[in-house]
């Protein structure tokens, strides 16, 4: 299937490719180029690289990063720029980014700093950057402990997404993807949350597990479409995210990381609670939303951080205007609501239900 994503920084589309045929696809997007790099995390090399190079029939630069979101900031970023001028890459190369969300924020910013920005291409091999990451043209890279602090908007000339390639995962990172696809389901089309319903818990790969990938990237198609720039209703796609970045931070000094899904699995948990506390929604939604999380083994508690912590993570959080912190809510099964100033003492028992 392909979608079509408005690409107003570069003044052309993004096209998103998806279908077991996308890397058939990668040569009309990467043919007329000086010099190409596939920069690559260490799983998604030693799995992915090599189908890809033979999919490109060219000498390519390979830039190989250390797995993890703790290798997501600007060191990391700076040794991709200096590596792409030694190699005497100019302003007419081309950047592939192959791997999962950690690759696909820190290539996207990489390519939107390089010589004030070169062309790139994105090819997510997890399911969290296919159903998500990879599509919207968000690029970025952690600061100080706080997720996404530096960035940019660059959207990529093409996604293209191969669903083989989530075989090579494992179930925790399946499971990690999950978790933002069954987020678009809550707030955005509960189509999703149907095909959801069909998937194994034992056996998460197939059919419906496809479906539900491509319908939530499409409903995120829809929503960059109309807000590029998330002035209003890409803010929809914040939900969980929140408390979830705030515990994902957290969780980055531990000896027990969670993945960028988990914490989000976490973050709508309790911010399922806080829409309730708010009478924004009905105590069943916050029931089912906590219940299709935990049928696949995704996380709705947290016991390595305390309250102070997480609030104050949540005041440096970049959603906010000035001291107003603002929520993206759930009201029904693919309805949320976005821009929503919450009480303190609702913000606090909805972060102490998931503290455990």
């Amino acid at each position: 299937m392909d979608y079509t994503l408005n690409n107003q920084p570069k003044s052309n589309k993004t096209e998103v490719i998806i279908g077991e045929d996308a890397l058939e696809q990668l040569g009309r997007f990467s043919g007329s180029y000086t010099k190409t790099a596939i920069i690559s995390d260490e799983s998604a090399a030693k799995y992915c690289l090599g189908p890809v190079q033979d999919a490109l029939g060219r000498k390519v630069e390979k830039i190989i990063l250390p797995d993890g979101e703790a290798n997501k900031n600007l060191r990391f970023a700076e040794d991709i720029l200096r590596q792409l001028r030694e190699a005497g890459f100019d302003r007419k190369s081309l950047i592939i980014g192959l791997g999962g969300g950690v690759i696909n924020d820190i290539v996207g910013f990489a390519a939107s700093m390089y010589m004030r920005g070169v062309d790139w291409l994105v090819l997510p091999t997890t399911l969290i950057a296919q159903a998500d990451a990879s599509i919207g043209g968000k690029t970025g890279v952690n600061l100080g402990g706080y997720k996404n602090m530096v960035g940019s908007f660059w959207p990529p000339k093409a996604v293209l997404i191969n669903p083989k390639f989530l075989k090579t995962l494992p179930l925790r990172q399946i499971r990690n993807g999950l978790a933002e696809i069954i987020k678009m389901g809550f707030i955005a089309d509960a189509e999703i949350l149907d095909e959801v319903q069909k998937i194994e818990p034992e056996k998460i790969l197939g059919v419906h597990l496809n479906k539900a990938s491509e319908l939530a990237a499409k409903a995120k198609i829809e929503i960059v479409n109309s807000d590029m720039y998330e002035s209003g209703g890409r803010k929809l796609l914040n939900f969980g995210h929140t408390i979830g970045h705030a515990l994902e931070s957290i969780s980055l000094e531990t000896d027990e990381p969670l993945l960028h899904g988990e914490a989000i699995s976490i973050g709508m948990a309790a911010e399922a609670k806080l829409a309730e506390l708010e009478d924004v929604c009905k105590p069943e939604l916050v029931e089912n939303i906590k219940e299709t999380l935990t049928r696949f083994g995704l996380p709705t508690s947290y016991k390595h951080a305390v309250i102070g912590d997480i609030l104050e993570r949540i005041l440096a959080d970049k959603k906010n205007v000035g001291k107003d912190i603002n929520w993206t809510l759930p009201k029904a099964a693919g309805e949320g609501l976005y821009n929503h100033l919450a009480d303190d003492i609702n913000i606090k028992e909805a972060i102490k239900s998931v503290i455990i």
